[in-house]
């Protein structure tokens, strides 16, 4: 059971990641760029902002991930506990 759950909330993550990933970056780079021009020259700042712009995908997948497994199992406790 849990390599359906595992394997359904990996694929469900990665659809958040690809549609929410882009927005992530948009809303936090600002901030992150900011951060990173008070101690690093322009130089830097522009690699910090590229890497930034690729680790938006990973974090948002696997907070989607975590999130969707804590909800799926929650679901099924509930489940299990309506019946008992």
């Amino acid at each position: 059971m849990d390599d359906i759950k595992g394997g359904f909330a990996t694929t469900a993550a990665a659809m958040v990641a690809i549609l929410l990933g882009s927005p992530f970056n948009a809303v936090t780079a600002p901030y992150v760029i900011a951060m990173a021009e008070r101690s690093y020259s322009p130089e830097v700042v522009d690699l910090i902002g590229i890497a930034w712009m690729i680790l938006a995908y990973p974090f948002v997948f696997f907070a989607a991930r975590a999130s969707i497994l804590a909800a799926l199992t929650a679901a099924g406790v509930y489940i299990a506990y309506r019946f008992i």
